[in-house]
């Protein structure tokens, strides 16, 4: 069982952190988790220093520490931009030139440091799971359940990011919660739920949907609407024992998570009624650069080392560039990819993108240290080498100067009505990989399309 941290992921101890205002408050008790609010939503700052002039004054303090109190991130977008912070005459977007040009989307940066004083408001009660694996090495807790599937953790600091997360999904998403033309669906799957703050939200937007949540860990509200619920399951290695078949199945930052995606895509083509909807929703921690600001950066490297290090367990972790082939492959018709950037930091001038770049970096952040342990420990590097690393790769992450962003990718698609199903079958197998695969699916079956088009220097 977790011990010496609070339901809101702070140490469980007397000391007090600084809000935004500039107010000291004591840390709140410890509460069960049926007495907080079921986490909706991270509500950002309302006032806060957002940049500073001087780049030697940005300051390290408990950002530094994984497990340290929550944080409030304040929104920077078009209405909140502080006077005096115009671009100046060395800027690119006072020059016309662009530092991103990718995949039709075009943005210009005004170099700012980024300071240490961000501070996260808590969204909601964290859970520590009573099975979790506690790591002494890395101070960090784990999913017993099949252990060793899952590489990040899923204590209470990694719970609060992952509610950041969803904030910064639903900004890229313009407050949507998916893209697939779905129309008041009866039964929804969110397959690695996390936290369950995706399915919670969708449940109490669509109370005539039944929602049903599964993932490795339970961390998930005990007090989440009633018609939202959630179930223990590895979705790939388990056999799908869920009630019902659905009309719509979630999937978001999976890339991760399995060996084999094409055996979770078969199983959720199997687990969906005729004419219903898969979407998958995620981005690649693949730093892109396309102005070369960002070439030989430590968080460069520290990019670089979690692909190999995918590579190493036997997992793509650049996997969401094929998810649109598979889903056609599976017999999904009416694909659509969506690709586009996220920046690593606020460095855009464009508002939304800005925006975008301050949940990035903040979510970057917390990440860090839990993302590459596990996984850097795989390739052999010491504790001491990671430790370094992750504190050079966070100096860079707030270096505004580095233009660098991820690709994210919105991928869905539909399985065919019974009429269309009763047609005569194209040629397509399901199977994993190493497996010889034929496929007659015609490329009539993409609705949509965009395709990834990188400029400059490929990170």
């Amino acid at each position: 069982m977790m011990r010496g941290y609070s339901t809101q992921g702070d140490p469980s101890s007397d000391r007090s952190h600084e809000d935004g205002g500039g107010q000291w408050h004591q840390q709140q008790e410890e509460q069960t988790p049926s007495q907080h609010p079921i986490k909706t939503e991270v509500t950002p700052a309302k006032e806060a220093i957002f940049y500073s002039h001087t780049p030697g004054s940005m300051q390290r303090d408990d950002l530094d520490n994984d497990q340290a109190g929550p944080i409030a991130v304040p929104i920077f977008g078009a209405d909140s931009v502080p006077t005096g912070f115009e671009p100046f005459a060395g800027d690119s977007a006072a020059m016309g030139i662009p530092a991103l040009n990718f995949n039709g989307y075009i943005l210009h940066a005004i170099p700012r440091p980024v300071p240490e004083e961000l501070q996260r408001i808590s969204s909601g009660a964290s859970i520590a799971e009573p099975d979790a694996i506690f790591d002494e090495e890395s101070g960090r807790t784990y999913h017993n359940y099949h252990d060793g599937r899952y590489y990040l953790p899923n204590d209470p600091a990694e719970q609060d990011r992952l509610d950041l997360q969803h904030k910064l999904w639903t900004v890229y998403l313009d407050d949507a919660l998916y893209r697939a033309p779905i129309n008041s669906p009866k039964n929804v799957l969110d397959v690695a739920t996390g936290t369950g703050i995706w399915a919670i939200q969708f449940a109490r937007k669509n109370p005539g949907s039944n929602v049903i949540g599964t993932d490795l860990s339970l961390i998930q509200p005990t007090n989440a609407p009633d018609n939202c619920s959630f179930v223990k399951e590895d979705a790939e290695l388990d056999e799908w024992t869920l009630p019902t078949l659905f009309d719509y199945i979630h999937l978001r930052m999976v890339h991760t998570c399995f060996d084999d995606h094409r055996e979770v895509i078969r199983k959720c083509y199997e687990n969906l009624e005729p004419g219903g909807w898969i979407e998958l929703q995620d981005a690649v921690f693949k730093l892109l650069c396309t102005d070369g600001s960002a070439d030989g950066s430590h968080i460069a490297r520290f990019s670089q080392l979690i692909l190999q290090a995918g590579q190493t367990i036997g997992r793509d972790f650049d996997i969401p560039g094929k998810y649109k082939q598979m889903l056609i492959d599976a017999g999904f018709v009416d694909v659509v990819e969506e690709v586009g950037p996220i920046p690593g930091n606020p460095w855009p001038n464009e508002p939304k993108f800005k925006e975008l770049g301050l949940w990035q970096m903040t979510n970057s952040y917390k990440a860090l240290r839990g993302f590459g342990w596990k996984l850097f420990r795989k390739l052999g590097m010491p504790p001491d080498e990671i430790e370094e690393l992750v504190r050079l790769a966070k100096d860079d992450i707030r270096d505004t100067r580095l233009h660098f962003f991820f690709p994210i990718y919105v991928v869905y698609g539909r399985k065919p009505s019974e009429w269309e199903l009763a047609q005569p079958p194209s040629k397509q197998l399901l199977s994993g990989p190493g497996v010889e695969q034929e496929s007659n699916v015609k490329e009539s079956n993409v609705k949509e399309s965009r395709t990834i088009l990188l400029l400059g220097p490929n990170l």
